[in-house]
This record gives C-alpha cells, structure tokens and sequence, in this order.
C-alpha cells in the first residue's frame, strides 16, 4: 500500500470537516447540497476503509441516495430561494 489506514482515515476525516463547513457556510443552495452529498459519500468511504461494509452501503444508499433527492426536490419546489419577479 502506498498510504497506510490511519493516514487514510485521518485524511478522510479533515475532508469532511471541511465540507461540513461547507455545507453550512455557504450562500447558495445549489452548492450547500453538492457539498452535502460528498460529504455524506466520504463518510461511507470512511466506514468501508474501517471495515464497515454494510454500515458503508447503508450510508450510500440511504443517506447519498434518499435524502439529498428529497433536498434537492425541496430546492427544487423553493426555486433555491429565488423570488418569483
């Protein structure tokens, strides 16, 4: 291997910090969901690098799958906060 688990993980784990600010720092919704949506892929990429594979397909399909669909139908229903003039 050309990095070992824990750097792997260590990595992984900054990079969700960073796109959890992300998600709630930022202006526009159209990129807060985007953010949203990698962050929730990092962190099943965390599980199955931690030997959690059915966590890891888990926090695929339900939280990648499921819920950022019903966020970006509400995105879609609001108009991402665009005033209809």
């Amino acid at each position: 291997m050309l990095i070992d688990p824990i750097s792997s993980i260590m990595i992984l784990s900054l990079l969700i910090i960073v796109l959890a600010v992300m998600a709630s720092e930022l202006k526009n919704l159209a990129h807060a969901i985007v953010s949203l949506f990698a962050l929730t892929v990092v962190a099943g990429i965390i599980f199955f690098a931690v030997h959690a594979p059915y966590v890891g397909l888990v926090q695929l399909a339900v939280f990648s799958g499921a819920i950022i669909v019903l966020f970006i139908f509400v995105f879609i229903m609001t108009r991402g906060g665009v005033s209809e003039e």
